[in-house]
C-alpha cells in the first residue's frame, strides 16, 4: 500500500485509450471529439461552400466568380472581384459500443473569409487573400480503471485549440493552362490537461494535474495547376493537380505538473507545483500533401468530376515526437447541374449540386477508422446578372456522414449545414458616362 498523501503522476498510455473513448462527457453547446486528441486535432473541411456541395471536389474546379483556394491556379480565371464568407453549424453524435452510450454536441464556427481579385482585365491573372481554420481540438473525456492496491483511478482528459492559415495567393497563365501558389503563415495553439484522481476511502492520495500549453507558427507554401482540353465548342475536360510542402513551425511550450484539490469557491486550488517549465523551444511539423483530379463540363449546363488526395501524416512531429497517425487518402466525386442559366423562372437559374467522399482517417488506433460523407447543395442567385455589374449568390450545403463503424470503440455521426455568401462586383471599371 502506498503511503498517505503520496503524489503519483501517470503518463497517458495506449492501454487507457479504449477506456476513455467510451467514457465521454456530453457537451450540448460545444464540440466534443475524442479523436481531436491526436496530432493538431480534427482536420476541418478545407474547401469553400461551393466545392463542399460537390463532395469536396475542388482540385480540377474553377469558374469566373467562385474563389477556389484549394487550387490557386484557379485564381487566373477570376473575372470579378469576389468577397466570399462561409459559416457552418456542426452536429456530432458519438456512439460507444461497450457500454452502449450516446452523446450529442453542437457548435457553430466560421469556415473562411477570402477576397479574390482579378489583376488583368483581359488576361488570365488573379490573386486571393484569406484566412481559414485548418484543425480544431476540443474534447473532455473520462476514463476509470483499477490499479492493484489503490482501488479505482479516474483519469480526466481535456484539450482545446486548433490551427489557422492566413494566406495570399496568385494564379496566372492562359485559357488552357494556368499555375498558382498560396503562401502565408500557419499558426495556432494546443492545450492538453490530464487529471488523475485516486478513488480510495482509506488513503488520501493527492490529485494531480499535468498541463501542456503550446503555441506555434511558421510559413507555408502550396501550389497547383489547371489544364483545359476542348472536346467540342461547349464541352471541356479539366485536369488539375495541387500539393503542399511539409511545414516546420517554431513552437513554444509551457509545462506544469502539480497537485490540486477541488474547492467550492475557486473550483480548483493548486497545492504544490512539482515541475514547471516555460517557453520551452521546439518545433511542430505539419505534413505535406498532394492530389489530382479530372472534371468534365458542358459550359453553363453541367459538370462532373473526381479527385484523389493523399496526406503524409507519418511525417507529423510534435517536439520531435510522432503521434498515432498514418498516411491517409480521400477520394471525392461530385457535380452540378443548371436547368437554364438564362431561364425566366427563378428555379431554372438555381444551381443544384451533390457529391460523395470516402477514405481512411489519419488517426491510427489499430483498427480501420474510415470516413464517408454525402453532400447536397444549391446556389441561389440573389439578382439577375444583366441588371447590374454586381453578382450575389448564396451557397448552401448539407453534409451527412460518419467516422468509424461498429468495429471501433467510438463512432461519430456528423451532420453539417453551411452557408456561403459570394459577393461579387466588377470593380475598378471607370464610368464611360456621367
Amino acid at each position: 500500500m502506498q503511503s498517505a498523501n503520496r503524489t503519483i503522476f501517470h503518463k497517458p498510455s495506449i492501454f487507457i485509450l479504449p477506456i476513455f473513448l467510451v467514457s465521454m462527457h456530453s457537451m450540448e453547446a460545444q464540440e466534443n471529439s475524442p479523436y481531436s486528441r491526436f496530432g493538431l486535432g480534427d482536420v476541418l473541411s478545407s474547401q469553400n461552400i461551393v466545392n463542399r456541395s460537390m463532395g469536396g471536389l475542388a482540385i480540377p474546379y474553377n469558374d469566373l466568380q467562385s474563389v477556389n483556394f484549394i487550387n490557386p491556379a484557379s485564381y487566373a480565371h477570376l473575372k470579378v472581384t469576389t468577397l466570399d464568407i462561409g459559416v457552418e453549424i456542426n452536429s456530432r453524435t458519438l456512439r460507444s459500443g461497450e457500454p452502449v452510450r450516446k452523446f450529442n454536441s453542437k457548435y457553430m464556427i466560421p469556415t473562411y473569409i477570402q477576397l479574390g481579385i482579378p489583376l488583368k482585365k483581359k488576361g488570365n491573372w488573379g490573386m486571393n487573400i484569406g484566412l481559414r481554420p485548418i484543425t480544431r481540438i476540443n474534447y473532455n473525456l473520462n476514463a476509470r480503471t483499477r490499479i492493484e492496491g489503490i482501488d479505482s483511478v479516474l483519469y480526466n482528459y481535456t484539450g482545446n485549440g486548433g490551427s489557422y492559415k492566413a494566406f495570399i495567393g496568385t494564379g496566372f497563365g492562359t485559357k488552357k493552362l494556368s499555375f498558382g501558389v498560396n503562401a502565408g503563415y500557419m499558426f495556432g495553439n494546443k492545450l492538453y490537461n490530464t487529471r488523475v484522481i485516486f478513488l480510495n476511502d482509506t488513503v488520501p492520495y493527492r490529485k494531480t494535474n499535468s498541463a501542456d500549453t503550446t503555441r506555434f507558427g511558421g510559413l507555408f507554401l502550396e501550389g497547383g495547376l489547371l489544364y483545359r482540353v476542348a472536346i467540342n465548342n461547349t464541352t471541356f475536360l479539366r485536369i488539375g493537380a495541387n500539393g503542399s510542402l511539409t511545414n516546420k513551425m517554431k513552437a513554444y511550450r509551457d509545462i506544469s505538473r502539480e497537485t490540486f484539490e477541488y474547492s467550492a469557491t475557486n473550483g480548483v486550488d493548486v497545492i504544490d507545483s512539482i515541475y514547471r517549465a516555460t517557453e520551452e523551444k521546439g518545433s511542430v511539423v505539419y505534413p505535406g500533401s498532394f492530389g489530382f483530379g479530372l472534371m468534365l463540363e458542358d459550359e453553363d449546363k453541367w459538370m462532373f468530376g473526381v479527385e484523389f488526395n493523399r496526406t503524409l501524416w507519418t511525417n507529423y512531429r510534435y517536439y520531435d515526437e510522432p503521434d498515432m497517425l498514418r498516411n491517409n487518402w480521400t477520394v471525392r466525386a461530385g457535380g452540378q447541374f443548371i436547368p437554364d442559366i438564362n431561364g425566366k423562372k427563378y428555379l431554372q437559374r438555381v444551381i443544384y449540386r451533390a457529391g460523395v467522399s470516402y477514405g481512411p482517417d489519419a488517426v491510427s488506433l489499430g483498427q480501420p477508422l474510415n470516413q464517408y460523407m454525402v453532400t447536397f447543395g444549391t446556389a441561389l442567385p440573389v439578382r439577375r446578372n444583366f441588371y447590374t455589374n454586381q453578382y450575389t449568390t448564396i451557397n448552401l450545403v448539407i453534409e451527412a456522414g460518419a467516422r468509424g463503424n461498429k468495429d471501433n470503440s467510438v463512432r461519430e455521426g456528423i451532420v453539417r449545414f453551411a452557408v456561403g455568401m459570394n459577393l461579387s462586383d466588377i470593380w475598378f471599371n471607370p464610368r464611360k458616362y456621367d
